[in-house]
């Protein structure tokens, strides 16, 4: 094997191995990073109750305050995975989620869907407890406590 075989695939490992350090982290990572985080906290506050001088005092008020911040850095990870995974992922009521009998996903609940002007879309007044809501081109008409689909109708 030549050296610059070698160095080639040297540098195409590299490059390969430090694309994974990008990589989020997994649901059981964040919470066990939680954990210890929490754990720090109280062994912090500990410390700062137990502290006998000024300096042991000090140091555990910056104790708990990394390990504060980790526990925050721990929560906006998680919800940032969170957020992800409730991105909407429904363009149009055609998919095998959406059927009479099923409920309407509660993303799709929320004030910004619901179809307050159901003449001007050329539908018929929803049943009392009932309303229309938007999906991409399409309408469904869901019980508002529950969500339940009791109607489609599909646009162009």
């Amino acid at each position: 094997m030549t050296a610059k075989t070698i160095v080639c695939s040297i540098a195409i490992a590299s490059l390969g191995f430090s694309s994974l350090s990008f990589a989020q982290p997994a649901r059981h990572e964040v919470r066990q990073d939680a954990r210890e985080a929490r754990q720090d906290i109280r062994e912090a506050q500990r410390d700062l109750r137990q502290a006998d001088n000024p300096r042991e005092a000090r140091e555990a008020r910056q104790d708990l305050r990394e390990a504060q911040r980790d526990l925050r850095e721990a929560r906006e990870a998680r919800e940032a995975r969170e957020d992800r995974r409730h991105v909407r992922r429904y363009h149009d009521a055609r998919g095998a989620e959406f059927r009479r009998g099923g409920r309407i996903p509660g993303e799709l609940r929320h004030r910004e869907y619901v179809v307050s002007n159901w003449r001007g879309h050329h539908l018929s007044a929803p049943p009392r407890g009932y309303q229309w809501v938007q999906v991409g081109p399409d309408y469904v008409l869901a019980a508002v406590a529950t969500g339940i689909i009791a109607r489609l109708v599909f646009g162009s």
